[in-house]
C-alpha cells in the first residue's frame, strides 16, 4: 500500500504541472512539456510493473498485484494523454 500511495501522490502532483490552456493556445513549449509529463508515466508504470514482477518472485502476491494495478492505471493515463496530445499537438 505504501508504494501505491506514493505513486498516486506522484500522479496527483504531476497534474498541476501540465499547463492549463485552451485548444487553440497550445504552443511548441506546452506540447513539449506535456509530452514529458507523458514520458515520465510510460516510464513509471514500466518501473512499477518491474517491481511487480520482482515482488511476485519473491512470493509477495498482494504486493505484486497491487503493484500490477498500479502500472495498468499509470499506463491507461498515459494512453489517455498521448490521446489528448494527438488531438492538440499533433
Amino acid at each position: 500500500m505504501k508504494n501505491f500511495s506514493k505513486i498516486l501522490a506522484f500522479c496527483i502532483l504531476s497534474m498541476f504541472f501540465v499547463p492549463v490552456v485552451t485548444a487553440d493556445e497550445w504552443a511548441k513549449e506546452d506540447c513539449l512539456e506535456y509530452e514529458q509529463m507523458i514520458g515520465g508515466l510510460v516510464w513509471l508504470s514500466g518501473e512499477t510493473l518491474d517491481m511487480s514482477d520482482k515482488a511476485r518472485k519473491a512470493e509477495k502476491e498482494e504486493e505484486a498485484k497491487e503493484l500490477f494495478e498500479a502500472s495498468f492505471a499509470l499506463s491507461q493515463m498515459a494512453s489517455n494523454h498521448t490521446n489528448v496530445y494527438a488531438q492538440f499537438c499533433d
